[in-house]
């Protein structure tokens, strides 16, 4: 008989320990999450007393004391530009300031960083029997320390490719030639050579990607221990880092803690910075990540032409602050924008027009014979000389590959401490959490509402169905109504998470922009998001069982 009672009640032993797991599960997350929000509070409070009282203690400058700097502590420049300020921080900036200097090889700023020789990207041809498609021909080229270097060329010239191969980004496409990365020669088509220029090179995309709901200063700190790891130091030393950054690239103080700005999914659009100002939080994002190489696509792209101005000679005091080069893809600069870069590369339908020094255009000129126009005509006529040029059999092309120096670099940088998987994983799930569920509070509880109502109006559609009058058992028919109503409520839990969809196409592009440079796998994003949505559907599923089963008497 015990044998017998036991067996008969055995079946009602599982569900009731998978919902009790379900919910400890479900509250264990659920502090968490209070626990991510109220630390977030504290920083904030913490950080806005400390500005309070910065403030009060700064003179006119509004900088007060000097800080120091792990920028501009680093090295100290040459050049004449780099006198010039751009933050106010750059005023107070000696050499020597910097508390903590990591030690680098001084390198003459004469000598290359990166190399290329007959650079080719062809594809196959989808007829048989048809050549290959070339978007790239023996392109030979070079980049200096501190140097700013534009790629310019019309529509179809190969600049996007040349960008692409430079930063180890290509994937696609039949690659030749030879490189020289810090040192290192290789080929463009190894896995190598596209995993030391992830390690030593920044990428910034021409649309810019944030969360609308981020903060400036999260999403620096975001791409900072994400390609750098934790700070041994503590989290205060980072966030100091962070901010000297945005101080750096010009980010008001007040707009440091509210929203980027954008749209939601969905169509919500919130206000935040300007055009000028993402485009200048994204070189935050990634001079944070110390670079020796950086990549940006555009970056004057939707900018009027102060601003346009304003940034790139923000790009030129970095690069020569930070020691490193910065390569910039860019379509018809006006004179002032031009007159920052320091080398040209000028390419059209696949092949390099020319690549040296903005000194040397007028020699270019007179080998192809064409009269040297007004200066602040110079880089429309450029572009109109590229589109009319014609390969000269008799001209010789530089054909050898430059060496490259910067090994001791190169080996400090493959001997960073890389962030482990559990930081990684953390890092992307809290700000997930964050900006999906805390800062969108809408997309949280228009969720848990839509469950709560169609509960309740399946329980008045289904009232009592499983009630059986005074305690009997039910009849086959009743049983059958009630598996029934059962069965609909489960097939609601299996179409209302269709609604979330929209909110994956939004962060398409943004996992796109960070997994392209390495940021984190995409299998971290992957579960990050089954560990978010496995919570909102274990609350509203415990929601509508709290509401539904009484209702419709299903526990008989």
């Amino acid at each position: 008989m015990e044998s017998k009672s036991s067996s008969s009640s055995s079946p009602e032993i599982f569900p009731l320990v998978l919902g009790g797991l379900l919910l400890v599960c479900n509250v264990a997350f659920t502090a968490f999450t209070l626990w991510v929000v109220f630390r977030k509070r504290v920083e904030n409070q913490a950080q806005a007393q400390e500005e309070e009282g910065a403030t009060t203690g700064t003179g006119e400058d509004g900088m007060g004391s000097k800080r120091s700097s792990w920028v501009f502590g680093r090295i100290a420049s040459k050049r004449a530009s780099s006198a010039a300020t751009f933050a106010p921080s750059l005023n107070n900036i000696q050499e020597g300031d910097a508390a903590e200097v990591i030690e680098e090889t001084m390198i003459n700023e004469e000598e290359a960083i990166l190399s290329w020789k007959e650079l080719s990207c062809s594809y196959p041809s989808k007829r048989s029997g048809e050549p290959n498609i070339t978007t790239l021909s023996n392109v030979t080229g070079h980049i200096r320390y501190q140097e700013l270097v534009a790629i310019m060329g019309g529509s179809g010239g190969g600049k996007s490719t040349l960008m692409d191969i430079l930063s180890g980004r290509k994937t696609l496409g039949n690659l030749s030639g030879e490189m020289s990365v810090l040192g290192t020669e290789m080929s463009p088509s190894s896995m190598d050579c596209k995993n030391i220029l992830r390690d030593v090179a920044a990428y910034v995309p021409q649309n810019e990607q944030f969360f609308p709901n981020q903060t400036p200063e999260e999403a620096v700190e975001f791409a900072a221990n994400l390609k750098l790891g934790r700070d041994e130091r503590g989290d205060h030393v980072r966030k100091s880092r962070v901010r000297e950054m945005l101080d750096l690239v010009g980010i008001p103080v007040k707009a440091r803690t509210r929203s980027i700005g954008g749209t939601l999914a969905g169509g919500v659009v919130l206000r935040g910075l300007s055009g000028g100002e993402r485009k200048r939080l994204a070189l935050a994002c990634a001079f944070a990540m110390k670079p020796k190489l950086i990549f940006l696509d555009e970056i004057t792209s939707g900018l009027d032409s102060e601003n346009a101005v304003v940034v790139i000679d923000l790009v030129k005091k970095l690069c020569v602050n930070m020691n490193v080069a910065a390569v910039v893809v860019i379509h018809q600069p006006s004179y002032e924008v031009f007159s920052h870069f320091d080398r040209l590369v000028m390419l059209c339908k696949g092949k390099c027009v020319f690549s040296d020094k903005l000194d040397c255009i007028p020699s270019f000129y007179d080998e192809i014979g064409r009269a040297f126009p007004e200066k602040y005509l110079l880089p429309a006529d450029l572009l109109k000389a590229a589109s009319e040029w014609k390969p000269d059999p008799q001209r010789v092309q530089p054909n050898e590959l430059i060496k490259s120096c910067g090994k001791s670099a190169l080996e400090d940088i493959k001997g960073r401490k890389k962030p482990t998987l559990g930081l990684q994983f953390r890092t992307v799930l809290v700000r997930h959490v964050m900006n999906h569920y805390i800062r969108n509070v809408t997309n949280l509880f228009a969720r848990v509402l839509i469950y709560g109502l169609s509960a309740v109006l399946l329980g008045l559609v289904f009232w009592k169905i499983g009630e059986s009058p005074d305690g009997q058992d039910l009849q086959l028919f009743q049983a059958e109504a009630a598996f029934g109503a059962g069965l609909f409520l489960t097939q609601i839990l299996f179409l209302l998470p269709f609604a979330q969809i929209s909110t994956f196409f939004f962060d398409k592009n943004l996992f796109a922009s960070e997994s392209s440079i390495g940021l984190y796998p995409a299998w971290i994003y992957s579960l990050t998001q089954v560990v978010l949505e496995t919570w909102v559907m274990s609350l509203c599923a415990l929601l509508q069982s709290a509401i539904a089963i009484p209702m419709m008497s299903l526990w008989n």
